[in-house]
């Protein structure tokens, strides 16, 4: 197991290289690469975007013999939660902070660490600190490695050493924008999305494309119009301007971010990337008059080479729910109705896999993966929701509750699903929980549901579709709802992680569970699988990085503990040790006696659900392995600083900002935390 090493801000830290340089990223080397499964060159292993590898060494007739060929820890305290990147025997991974690891692909040996400066902008910019935690990786292309940052930023480093090359800035953090996703490449091109259109500034999601050598920028295709007519200067938002009605563009923002997962396919020289919305806004508020609100909430088709319109989906024409359309995009080959069909498939927040012509974007299929009461189904005729008004929580009488199913988590979130394109079967990991919602807009999180009608009900699942018919063929229960992404592979298997920290194999085909080990940390990522001397390996991240475990622990399985940050790699016959499954137990420590009446505790626990409870948990439980402190084990000296630390940033470096409360509002938190802490003594 490699042992963690010194980083130094802003710079690589530099081992000896064994062997030659790799020989430079292209199309043609990735169209290649992609029969034989040796490397692991996209996020979603080659330009189809699948998630799927045709090696078939490991298999569901031996995957029992699977054991452990390497363990590393990994120089990313805060976890990461993104597929990794191999390339000619080196193992290249992003993580929290924007940190990249290259790692040998046979052994796991560190060959060199890069850590960006993004920590300088907490002090300025406070919510970077829990964007950054949700870093979702990196992409090569050339002999260059491209890591965008939390805040705005895409640096090209240096595949051989991690050296940077070039950095640019890619959108504005001052108003509100940030990038959490990895850059996406082909055609010589690296294509980066944004977050942020959430904001106050009213901010309107794009995508924008750069040259990889040079990092010039080359085009920018904005997804929602401006209220500013003048600005709408192409034929794609002069039509998109006529969807919208009301000024909301104005007021409340356009939105429409891609934040997530894209995928370029060179023989349509096309650009595929889903779209977000605006956080939850009921539709007469947010379109009073009408208008399908373009370009929300749809999977966007343009030209790789200009960034121009070519088609459009949408998923949901009046969302009201906050039903992103950003989940990973799959190019495929079916069989429709007897007919082969190129196609583009996604299962997005809203519960629903849609199947699509990959040059028209007309819908061709779609069935419901996950419980779903917004809409009774969708159109084929019309490509439209049929709409169910249990969902419509704006119609709902003053003081009522009202459940949409699926949560505006999304069924699927940002953990990509798999396709094996032998089987016709996307694999996606569900989570399959509702949101309360008054007609206000006022909502509640529903974090876990585990009976419904007094039958048993699996809040988080993994999921196999037919992807021409939209129907289920086979579905796996999962304890916990939040759960890692998916591999599929040629040996009839798919692998995936879970918040429980167990990382399984089923029968493709099937669902049967073959073969499980628990690895002592939850797993979001999704596995890879590559070659070296002819010999497979099966890789994981192991450690969450953001994502809603900090914000809701009951997704973790540990209480009080910690687990490990590390990379994981398995083959037949593999006899490493396993490595220890090492935990912190927290224990209680000395505190300050808790001096509040119940009035102060209760404006505390207002407070801190408001300021604090994103990063720190509900009820300050923090489950999730990295840096983020459990509250209710502060210590005396901690309490002794609590001022310094949450009013005046003393301990912004390490992602705790300052939190612009004033000091009598931190000393409600620290009242609040303090019960808390009172409560654990007491047993309770």
């Amino acid at each position: 197991m490699t042992a963690l090493r010194p980083l130094f801000l802003g710079i690589a830290l530099l081992l000896p290289l064994a062997g030659a340089a790799q020989a430079p990223m292209t199309d043609a080397r990735i169209l290649e690469a992609s029969a034989t499964g040796e490397h692991w060159f996209l996020k979603g292993g080659d330009f189809s975007g699948a998630h799927y590898t045709p090696l078939d060494q490991v298999n569901a007739d031996n995957v029992g013999e699977l054991g452990l060929a390497w363990a590393t820890d990994l120089p990313i305290p805060d976890g990461t939660a993104t597929t990794p990147i191999i390339v000619d025997g080196v193992v290249y991974i992003g993580g929290a902070y924007s940190r990249v690891v290259a790692l040998d692909a046979a052994t796991g040996r560190i060959r060199w660490v890069y850590e960006s400066d993004v920590r300088d902008a907490f002090d300025q910019y406070p919510w970077l600190s829990w964007i950054s935690r949700a870093n979702r990786g990196v992409a090569v292309w050339g002999d260059s490695v491209f890591v965008a940052t939390a805040d705005c930023r895409l640096t090209s480093l240096d595949a051989d050493n991690g050296e940077p090359r070039w950095t640019r800035q890619v959108c504005d953090v001052e108003q509100g924008y940030s990038i959490s996703d990895s850059p996406y490449v082909g055609g010589g091109k690296v294509f980066v999305g944004n977050a942020g259109s959430e904001s106050e500034e009213n901010n309107r999601g794009y995508i924008s494309a750069f040259d990889a050598q040079s990092g010039e920028p080359l085009w920018r295709f904005y997804i929602v119009p401006s209220h500013i007519p003048e600005e709408n200067d192409t034929p794609a938002l002069r039509m998109a301007a006529k969807t919208w009605s009301g000024d909301t563009l104005a007021t409340i923002g356009g939105g429409g971010n891609s934040w997530n997962e894209m995928t370029y396919d060179p023989a349509s020289n096309q650009l595929f990337f889903g779209t977000s919305g605006t956080a939850i806004y009921d539709y007469p508020t947010r379109s009073p008059g009408g208008g399908d609100n373009l370009f929300l909430s749809s999977i966007v088709a343009v030209d790789a080479d200009t960034g121009e319109y070519n088609w459009h989906y949408q998923t949901v024409d009046q969302d009201s729910w906050d039903f992103n359309a950003t989940m990973n995009i799959v190019v495929a080959d079916l069989l429709v109705d007897d007919e082969r069909r190129e196609t583009v498939l996604i299962a997005p927040k809203n519960g629903f896999h849609y199947t699509l012509d990959r040059h028209t974007g007309e819908l061709l299929a779609a069935g419901k993966y996950a419980k779903v009461n917004w809409a009774t189904g969708i159109n084929l005729e019309t490509g439209r929701p049929d709409y169910d008004p249990a969902a419509q929580y704006w119609n709902a009488d003053d003081g009522e509750k009202v459940y949409f199913w699926p949560n505006f988590w999304g069924a699927h979130s940002w953990n990509p699903m798999a396709f094996h394109p032998n089987l016709g079967l996307s694999y996606i990991p569900v989570i399959d929980l509702p949101t309360e919602i008054d007609n206000q807009g006022n909502s509640e999180d529903v974090v876990m549901v585990t009976e419904i009608d007094g039958e048993p009900h699996a809040p988080g699942k993994l999921v196999a579709v037919d992807a021409s018919s939209g129907n289920i063929r086979w579905s796996v229960n999962h304890t916990l709802p939040y759960n890692g992404g998916v591999l599929a592979t040629g040996g009839n298997l798919v692998f995936q992680g879970t918040a429980e920290g167990e990382f399984a194999a089923y029968a493709a085909d099937s669902g049967s569970r073959l073969w499980s080990v628990q690895t002592g940390s939850a797993i979001n990522a999704a596995p890879a699988s590559y070659a070296v001397d002819g010999e497979q390996f099966i890789v994981v991240p192991i450690g969450t990085a953001g994502g809603l475990q900090y914000r809701y622990p009951e997704m973790h399985a540990a209480e009080r503990v910690r687990g490990p940050v590390r990379l994981l790699a398995f083959t037949i016959g593999g006899d490493a040790a396993p490595p220890r499954i090492t935990t912190t137990e927290l224990s209680l420590p000395e505190q300050p006696p808790l001096d509040a009446t119940p009035e102060e505790i209760e404006r505390g626990a207002a407070l801190y659900a408001m300021n604090c409870q994103a990063c720190h948990g509900v009820n300050a439980v923090t489950r999730v392995g990295g840096s983020v402190p459990d509250l209710r084990y502060a210590s005396m000296a901690a309490h002794g600083e609590w001022d310094r630390i949450v009013v005046d940033g003393d301990r912004a470096g390490k992602g705790m900002p300052d939190s612009g409360l004033s000091r009598e509002e931190a000393r409600a938190i620290q009242h609040y935390v303090l019960s808390l802490s009172e409560a654990l003594r007491r047993g309770e």
